[in-house]
């Protein structure tokens, strides 16, 4: 199965708009405290429910991947739905104020106590409010009793013990309002406003879990403490703990640190349930610069609330396969040759909360020709009422849905610690049975065993309500559509175009299992210290390879080729940037276009997707080792005989000019399109096309450009994962080996390097919201491998950079929800690189941002740092290291190129040592060395306007 095609963030507008959309909590059955003592569906063996007499509910799973860590979540059943109008915004706010001073720890220091064990803010330790839960979350790196006692405790200050310090709420107020300002962008305001349209009526549109400003900046202190007595209870509460720690002794610290937990008042009320009006065709237009040109049908029931049972569970499996039928059948369509009705399209089923149940058809089209695709979607739903599917068209998905199943199943013993956790969230969240992967795929053979496409085709029939639908179009451009022209449209396609049965699809079978005689090893060797193996075929292809179990059934594999973005072209736009967003995967082979290749290999797990690197152009996959020829063989194919098909091409062009408006439309948007080639004093190479560029594009220009290095320039193979080198080599002979000569590596052009600006101030606008700005420091370094200690102490004191820039700008000051600093250095052009920091903010707050960067600068520049801000920097950045290291993907990253680099394989062995190396004085010289006043590169983003477009027309 290749990964979804990604058509420059499609994906995320067909998929994730509206995205409030998850699945309902299922009502409560027989007061059962967990879903499966109430269900014939096993829970899974490994974890251990429990509840303590206060009625806070407990899980607990050991799990060592990674080894020597555990993932914590204490998810409070509260969220926004549960707010009174003059409360809009309390739930998230709470979350904010409960981890920002406690009765037992100061402000500041519960952060600061999280970070000298290890945890990151951000990553390691943060919260979410949603509809219906607020979740609280620590990723610990270690699972001593010291840290767990530490985590466990930290966990309970928040659950009652919180004080609520009213000045530590009024800085607090500028910090949501500027998530609220950061997250206002076109394509939010056009999800909440399709929200609204769909859910006409209900409560849940006016219940965003971000708020309303103005109560934001005005709720009295009481109103939290209220809300936080009447829902911050153990009854409410379910704390889930997974990793590498004994079952038993962490069972006996919950209950020993939450069993004296007692509420305090009233408790607080739920949700009355919601009362859907019946809806007939009805249209909305929403239009606003920098959101896609798209049409949906949508039908919407009330929400499905029944337990979850095995006979539920086969329900929607066979609902699964009904809506994989569907999206397969619209990709086929916008895959079209000549004239596709849309550039991409899918349904998709969802739920808001428990109000209300939705099923959507949704195309992104061209600027202005949504016409042709809302009449698509309502032909392409006629036609499965009147016909259903074939048997043709069934077998593929359950091939494909099987294989995904038995990978699952296979690699179920080491799944990641913190997705396990999370995963146990939504099933608290939805009030459904925690099932083990070999349940699901024990459970899907018997709903597929003797499955008939009748039976799914009913089932795709029932996805369909009798009312409606609910049409909506959103555009960036007014172009004179009216709500009634969408109703005609829609009535004048179903009243006057016949549809036909589906055609039937011609199977072809794979074809690309020879290459030609096995290529022979030539040379090979230990890479010391890292576990792997390097060798070279007599082809001149090489292999990097690491055999490791990390995860059960994974392998991942990358094909490194040509030197990336070290030989585009300086001086114009880029030849390829279509290929990356996937138009390279999407052209297919040249005996098979991509949708007849995922069709011959549906019963296969694999992946080809397309990047860039510095110094290398990528193709890489993921499978399973049953299924490790086959990827060899994809990827193989993929640099001997590329398609070069045109339709996945233009379907990027289409979508190209309202990619341009997108990035208009926020100050990010802007910044991300424009700093890349201004941090390289305008070098194209990593510059945006422009609309014009991106329309002039063609498949010819990135073939001339890309295909000499596919025939025969270096390639580097890396195979990490669950297989062995035996194996490994002579998958990599039958392919790779067998391919004809690769050239002998050449070296890149020093003169090429980038070279960092003068120091300037840059300045640019945006078409958003008036109180929505940008601002953006770096100053120079240098190269990564040249000096590896010193390059390490410059990241390190970036950590400590964004350390004092959340605490003086964010906490302090309350001006900005994120201010961040990193550090740079190219791992492939010597002697460049940068330290930067930025915050998203209003305009107003730009310049003194910069006086508090310089003056932050300055200190650092002055004096060394304290013991413990070092301690607070470097060991999450240590433990974040040794994290990622009990993981396929940075060994994949880490491993290539070190045949001809030996300077990565000293990198990857010493990172952690000389980071413990590093003193006070080791950051105080880089400091002195690279902060200079008078080197820093500044960039503005301001609004175009002085009032943002609230953005809505009907």
């Amino acid at each position: 199965m290749i990964k979804l095609l990604r058509v420059c963030g499609l994906v995320l507008f067909l998929a994730a708009c509206p995205h409030f959309v998850e699945r309902p909590a299922h009502a409560a059955t027989a007061k059962a405290a967990w879903a499966h003592q109430a269900s014939d569906l096993p829970a899974d063996p490994d974890i251990r429910f429990g509840q303590l007499a206060n009625g806070m509910r407990y899980a607990i799973m050991k799990n060592a991947t990674p080894p020597g860590e555990a993932s914590l979540r204490l998810r409070i059943d509260v969220g926004s739905l549960h707010e009174r109008d003059d409360q809009q915004g309390v739930a998230h706010f709470l979350e904010h104020m409960v981890m920002n001073g406690t009765r037992n720890v100061p402000e500041g220091e519960f952060v600061h106590r999280l970070e000298r064990a290890g945890l990151k803010f951000g990553p390691d330790t943060n919260a979410s409010t949603d509809f219906q839960q607020t979740v609280y979350r620590l990723e610990l790196p270690e699972t001593d009793a010291k840290t767990i006692d530490t985590a466990l405790f930290l966990l309970r200050e928040i659950a009652d013990q919180a004080n609520l310090d009213p000045a530590a709420i009024e800085r607090e107020r500028g910090v949501i309002l500027a998530e609220e300002r950061k997250r206002a962008t076109p394509q939010y305001r056009m999800a909440v406003d399709e929200f609204d349209f769909l859910l006409k009526g209900d409560i849940l549109p006016r219940r965003l879990p971000i708020g309303d400003p103005d109560i934001i900046r005005t709720v009295p202190r009481q109103r939290l403490v209220d809300f936080y007595e009447a829902y911050y209870r153990p009854e409410r509460t379910t704390l889930i703990a997974v990793g590498d720690f004994d079952v038993d002794q962490m069972e006996a610290k919950i209950r020993k640190q939450y069993q004296s937990w007692k509420g305090q008042g009233p408790a607080g009320t739920d949700v009355a349930p919601a009362l859907l009006p019946d809806r007939t065709l009805e249209a909305r237009l929403f239009v606003t610069s920098g959101v896609a040109p798209r049409i949906g049908l949508t039908w919407v029931k009330p929400a499905d609330t029944s337990p979850d049972t095995r006979a539920d569970r086969e329900r929607r499996l066979i609902e699964r396969l009904a809506l994989q039928i569907i999206n397969r059948r619209l990709e086929r369509l916008a895959g079209r040759p000549k004239s596709p009705p849309f550039i991409a399209a899918s349904i998709s089923k969802g739920r808001y909360a428990d109000r209300g149940e939705t099923v959507a058809l949704l195309a992104v089209t061209e600027e202005g020709k949504w016409q042709p695709a809302l009449a698509a979607l309502e032909q392409e739903q006629r036609r499965i009422l009147r016909y259903g599917f074939t048997r043709e068209e069934l077998d593929r998905e359950i091939a494909e849905l099987r294989a995904q199943l038995t990978s699952a199943a296979a690699g179920a013993a080491t799944r990641f610690s913190s997705g396990l956790a999370q995963a146990l969230v939504g099933a608290v969240n939805q009030n459904e049975v925690f099932t083990s992967p070999a349940t699901i795929l024990t459970l899907f053979d018997r709903v597929v065993e003797g499955l008939e496409a009748q039976k799914v085709s009913e089932s795709a029939r029932n996805l369909f309500g009798s009312d409606g639908p609910l049409l909506y179009l959103s555009s960036s451009i007014a172009s004179g559509a009216r709500e009634q022209d969408l109703i005609e449209i829609y009535s004048r396609s179903r009243r006057l175009v016949s549809v036909g049965p589906p055609k039937r699809q011609r199977f072809r079978p794979w074809p690309y299992t020879d290459f030609g005689p096995a290529g022979a090893v030539a040379e090979r060797r230990e890479i010391e210290g890292l576990g792997a193996t390097a060798m070279e075929f007599e082809n001149g292809v090489r292999l990097t390879f690491k055999q490791t179990a990390f995860r059960d059934d994974q392998i991942l594999v990358a094909v490194r080729f040509g030197h990336g973005r070290m030989e585009l072209p300086a001086d114009r736009a880029s030849p390829i940037w279509p290929l990356t967003s996937g138009g390279f995967i999407s052209g297919g082979l040249a005996k098979l276009t991509f949708e007849q290749l995922q069709e011959a290999l549906a019963s296969k797990v694999y992946g080809a997707d397309v990047g860039v690197d510095e110094d290398a152009f990528l193709i890489a996959g993921r499978t399973r080792p049953e299924d490790m020829a086959t990827q060899m063989q994809v990827l193989a194919a993929y640099v001997a005989e590329p398609g070069w098909r045109q339709g996945g091409w233009n379907r990027l062009r289409a979508f190209g000019g309202n990619l341009v408006d997108r990035m208009d439309s926020t100050p990010s948007g802007v910044f991300n399109r424009d700093v890349n080639a201004m941090l390289r004093s305008g070098d194209r190479r990593w510059e945006t096309p422009t609309r014009a560029e991106m329309e002039a594009a063609t498949v010819a220009d990135a073939k001339a450009f890309l295909e000499p290095g596919l025939r025969s320039g270096p390639i580097e193979v890396v195979i990490v994962g669950d297989i062995d080198l035996d194996e490994a080599i002579r998958q990599t002979a039958a392919t790779f080996g067998a391919l004809p000569f690769r050239l002998a590596e050449t070296a890149p052009r020093d003169e090429r390097t980038p070279r960092f600006p003068e120091g300037k101030l840059e300045r640019r606008t945006h078409k958003g919201r008036s109180d929505q700005g940008l601002a953006f420091i770096a100053w120079p370094t240098n190269d990564f491998f040249s000096d590896q200690k010193r390059t390490r102490a410059v990241n390190l004191l970036a950590q400590v950079m964004q350390l004092r820039l959340r605490e003086e700008i964010r906490e302090k000051q309350g001006a900005t929800y994120s201010a961040n600093a990193g550090h740079a250095p190219s791992e492939a052009f010597t002697g460049y690189g940068y330290i930067s920091a930025r915050i998203d903010a209003p305009p107003a707050h730009l310049d003194d941002f910069f006086r508090d960067v310089r003056a932050i600068a300055g200190d650092l520049r002055n004096k060394p740092v304290s013991a413990d801000e070092l301690q607070r920097a470097r060991q999450p950045l240590i433990e974040n290291i040794q994290r990622q290291k009990a993981g396929n993907a940075w060994w994949l990253a880490r491993l290539g190129g070190v045949q001809d680099h030996p300077e990565r394989v000293e990198s990857i062995r010493r990172s952690i040592e000389q980071y413990l190396s590093l003193t006070p004085a080791d950051l105080q010289r880089a400091a002195q060395t690279y902060l200079i006043d008078a080197k820093a590169w500044r960039m503005i983003v301001t609004p175009e306007k002085e009032t943002g477009d609230s953005g809505s027309s009907r």
